[in-house]
């Protein structure tokens, strides 16, 4: 098919059905995926946090817990009950993805969007995990659009929508507040948008954000703020500041490996070297200012200390439009570029693919290769480690076997509650074991976590009470000696799933609770 077929069928109305039904194949096909993995250990947390709702918590706001709560009411406490609503924002936002592009510049680019969506590693295995994001995410694109039709109206109606969709972000994430910083960029940097400024809309979406706002405040102010305490530790912000030059290097080699090489070099070009005509100066003004913000922020971070992959995940919203708007720009400006489009979407395919199902990579290696005799398995063995190569895809893997190991050691010494000595474990513990008890942190003797702030172990069992501790080091944590009498290692075996053993744990039998 040559390049004008394409894009004569890209602008025929025969197009959106087209569109319409592949979005449809994907999210059923993402439904039946997301039950073939096992809750990774923040989706557990998530839904840990819908049982004990609050105005907000330790690290977040109350949004990916009140969301579980809704999907797990409507199919019960399962896999399918957490991942509900994490597809179903998926599908809206490659909705609303479509409908941004098409608004900023046409059908062609808006089907272009949605392809480079779908096909992005990011966002499409991203898209069956209940965490933060798929709400971060889906409300970033929401308040992208509002706000662009707020500029072009007079009334207050769409300001007020651009509002709650910014403080519904940051209900989930609290990074959703950088877009409000994306749109004073774009009013500034628009000379036909200063006058915003001078208007009451613009502060009466911005009054919008902070009624949204008052749940997290009014919990961070009875915290003590230490929600705002957590957020400086996780950008290293609490520490001394240095350049490290390896950092970013590895914040920029994962954003690559997580949009996919050819993508980000795409995205990176549109953004920081854009090639428009008159006709779109605005909107593409308009897409840098919404990803300019963010991602340098977390850039500048990563010279100290690299960012999560995931953490820029919100800026690709306007990445991806800008690249798929400035397309036919860039490619007459570097003619060559042109073969390299059926390689970008192989590429990221192939990524894509093999994301959802990694078992071929045989990744990590077990670690009982580490414990062979045979050196050359070892050295294999610490070389696949120290350059810190994995399984994706482990973090959805072996909660069941250790849920179910754990309930077999209290079953035989006959103990009344468990303990792990981090939150994802406990949450996936929780989950996983028959009835869904309530699990617990070890007492740290400060707030470390959510569950540090919940009632622990103390307030809940009496003196004298046994319990089974899991955890990942070969001690258990020293504060736990104050808080019973024995703690003596009664097993340690790795999680599995099927045969291949994962991860390696240790039990403890905690007797009587002083």
């Amino acid at each position: 098919m040559s390049d004008s077929s394409r894009v004569s069928f890209f602008k025929k109305k025969s197009a959106l059905p087209v569109f319409a039904l592949l979005i449809i194949a994907v999210t059923l096909f993402r439904f039946w995926y997301a039950t073939q993995l096992e809750l990774i250990g923040d989706e557990a947390y998530y839904w840990y946090c819908s049982r004990h709702l609050d105005w907000s918590f330790f690290d977040k706001g109350p949004g990916a817990a009140v969301t579980i709560f809704f999907g797990t009411h409507l199919f019960g406490d399962t896999v399918f009950g957490v991942r509900f609503f994490a597809v179903l924002l998926s599908a809206a936002t490659g909705i609303g993805l479509f409908f941004l592009a098409r608004m900023l510049f046409s059908q062609r680019v808006a089907c272009w969007t949605l392809l480079v969506a779908l096909f992005m590693p990011l966002y499409a295995v991203g898209s069956i995990l209940m965490t933060i994001d798929p709400l971060s995410i889906f409300f970033w694109t929401m308040a992208a659009i509002t706000f662009w039709k707020a500029t072009k109206s007079d009334g207050v109606l769409f300001w007020i929508i651009t509002g709650a969709f910014v403080g519904l972000g940051m209900l989930a994430k609290y990074t959703n507040l950088v877009e409000l910083l994306c749109f004073a960029l774009f009013c500034l940097w628009s000379s036909a948008q200063r006058r915003q400024f001078k208007r009451p809309h613009f502060y009466v979406m911005l009054v919008t954000v902070l009624c949204f706002s008052f749940p997290m405040i009014i919990w961070n102010y009875e915290h003590h703020g230490i929600g705002i305490v957590h957020l400086l530790h996780r950008g290293d912000l609490d520490h001394a500041w240095s350049i490290k030059p390896v950092e970013i290097l590895t914040f920029l080699g994962a954003q690559a490996g997580v949009i996919s090489p050819f993508f980000f070099l795409g995205v990176m070009i549109s953004v920081f070297w854009p090639q428009y005509d008159t006709l779109h100066a605005e909107a593409t003004r308009y897409l840098r200012s919404l990803f300019i913000p963010l991602f340098v922020f977390y850039s500048c971070l990563s010279l100290n200390k690299a960012a999560e992959p995931n953490w820029t995940a919100p800026c690709y919203v306007a990445g991806m439009v800008l690249l798929a708007g400035n397309w036919q720009a860039l490619a007459r400006r570097w003619p060559w570029a042109k073969k390299w489009v059926v390689t970008a979407f192989v590429v990221a395919a192939l990524e894509t693919v093999l994301l959802h199902n990694t078992f071929w990579l045989h990744l990590p290696l077990p670690q009982s290769w580490s414990q062979s005799k045979n050196p050359i398995v070892q050295k294999i063995s610490e070389a696949y480690r120290n350059l810190g190569v994995v399984d994706p895809l482990d973090r959805t893997r072996g909660a069941t076997s250790i849920a179910q190991h754990a309930f077999e050691l209290s079953q035989k010494y006959g103990t009344s509650f468990f303990i792990s000595d981090n939150y994802q474990t406990a949450s996936l513990l929780s989950f996983y074991l028959p009835g869904h008890p309530d699990t617990y942190e070890a007492d740290w003797g400060r707030i470390k976590d959510q569950f540090s702030i919940w009632p622990g172990y103390h307030k809940c069992y009496p003196i004298g009470s046994n319990a089974i501790l899991v955890y990942e080091w070969r001690y258990p944590p020293k504060e736990m000696w104050y808080d019973f009498a024995r703690m003596p290692l009664i097993d340690e075996s790795y999680s599995t799933i099927g045969k291949r053993p994962l991860k390696k744990y240790y039990y403890s039998l905690c007797e009587k609770l002083q």
